[in-house]
């Protein structure tokens, strides 16, 4: 769906309303009971974040992702990380434009890119991915390439069970603005998957948004008004993880975490809840909407105390 270049903002945040529930409902048909996964992943794309995908296998994470990137209209790859990789298998030089010079290539030059098991590539590699999700680049030799914009990293995790594979550590992950979960989906939601198996044929997938309406939208997210009462509410939530500030949480709270989110947290709150306002057809961001992507941008920041008996989820439930 286009929206013509001389409306004005307020009818476009109410379009982008209309066409976001049909690009949920259009998701729903394709992969049944994902529907969070989907509202997570189109939050932080249209806020320029990056996320972490946990689930296991059979949990559908690569049609999931592939199916945002073809509602917004961009181009999806996938690399699979193995501890043997090398540079030239996610980015090369070997393309040359006309006039001879070289220009970058390789799966990391797409719009939309699922980096699958990203600890199990060797660390060059691995902070090579992550300097490019910060950075928005990559060096070659001894030039810089810009990545595509939009430029959209899902990443899945591992199990870490031998040498090749470590967690990725605290600042590694703070690169991501969310963590997202696809579970198992309930009764309901799996009966109607088998209902469907001997009926459906392929899907056809028709874009919802345009990468113009993605760019206007982009563009928008750090403009919607965020009020001094929703800004504070989402700074008390943020101050409730630290227990090194014991009067501004709860007493449990230093059994359960031994860290806790830091102040690029509260921007990657913020950019959300503003992102998931838009998204809704709002043009003010409310405190519901800090509420709403609260464990997707909080869950893998707070450090959990080793005999912790809460998880993380647990614990933001509480902050509210």
């Amino acid at each position: 769906m286009t929206f013509p270049e001389k409306e004005s903002n307020i009818e476009f945040v109410r379009r982008v309303g209309q066409a976001y529930k049909q690009m949920l409902d259009q998701a729903g048909q394709i992969v049944i009971g994902q529907q969070p996964v989907f509202e997570g992943l189109s939050i932080a794309l249209v806020s320029q974040g990056h996320c972490l995908l946990a689930g296991g296998p059979g949990m559908a994470k690569t049609t999931i992702v592939s199916t945002l990137a073809k509602l917004f209209g961009l181009e999806f790859r996938r690399i699979s990380l193995t501890p043997d990789m090398v540079l030239g298998d996610i980015a090369n030089m070997e393309s040359r434009q006309a006039d001879g010079e070289p220009i970058a290539d390789g799966p990391l030059f797409a719009n939309v890119v699922l980096v699958e098991e990203i600890n199990c590539a060797p660390p060059k590699i691995q902070m090579m991915l992550l300097n490019a999700i910060q950075d928005e680049h990559v060096v070659l030799g001894q030039a810089r390439y810009p990545l595509p914009k939009p430029f959209f990293v899902v990443a899945t995790e591992k199990p870490v069970d031998n040498d090749h594979e470590s967690p990725l550590s605290a600042s590694q992950l703070d690169r991501f603005m969310m963590k997202l979960v696809a579970g198992y989906p309930s009764f309901e939601e799996e009966f109607e998957l088998a209902r469907r198996m001997a009926s459906l044929g392929e899907q056809i997938i028709q874009p919802i948004f345009s990468r113009n309406d993605l760019t206007r939208l982009q563009k928008m997210i750090p403009s919607t008004p965020v009020s001094d009462d929703v800004a504070e509410f989402a700074v008390s939530m943020i101050r409730k993880t630290r227990v090194e500030n014991p009067s501004d949480t709860f007493e449990f709270m230093p059994l359960q975490v031994a860290r806790g989110a830091g102040t690029s947290s509260l921007h990657a709150l913020i950019r959300a809840a503003q992102a998931r306002a838009i998204l809704c057809g709002r043009s003010k961001t409310a405190k519901n909407d800090v509420r709403f992507v609260s464990k997707l941008v909080l869950r893998h920041r707070l450090v959990m105390q080793p005999n912790a008996s809460l998880s993380s989820d647990d614990v933001i439930e509480q902050l509210d």
